[in-house]
């Protein structure tokens, strides 16, 4: 063997073992990058977890504290306020009843005033005002 071409082959060798030293130490420094980020996700999920939780108890809270401030619904005072106002719609159809008997009555009147102004009217009064005509 030639000195010379053994000369080349070593410097070729110590070549690949330095840079296989050179990847084997990026690799190594690659691994701890991503476990100290892997590291740093995991602490912010926690952080992240522990204020969606406290977020979620202070709606939660919050949503109770409104239902405890409202009124339970009884239907039983629906009932007694519809009872009510049947009996007030009675009494109300009742008074329309006895009104519009009234005002035909008043309405009967106003024509025989109207006919005695027109028989007063024929025998010289000079009062020419006319009264009727309602609901006919």
């Amino acid at each position: 063997m030639d000195i010379k071409s053994m000369k080349a082959s070593i410097a070729i060798i110590v070549a690949i073992v330095a840079q296989a030293f050179g990847v084997i130490w990026y690799i190594a420094q690659m691994d701890s990058t991503v476990k100290n980020l892997d590291s740093a996700v995991e602490v912010m999920q926690e952080s992240q977890a522990t204020v969606d939780v406290a977020v979620l108890q202070t709606t939660v809270e919050g949503l109770k504290e409104k239902l405890d401030s409202m009124e339970v619904f009884d239907s039983s005072d629906l009932e007694e306020a519809i009872e009510e106002l049947d009996e007030a719609i009675a009494s109300l159809d009742k008074r329309s009843v006895i009104i519009e008997n009234e005002m035909r009555t008043i309405m009967s009147d106003h024509s025989g005033f109207n006919d005695a102004l027109k028989e007063l009217g024929l025998s010289g009064y000079a009062d020419k005002r006319t009264y009727g005509n309602y609901g006919q």
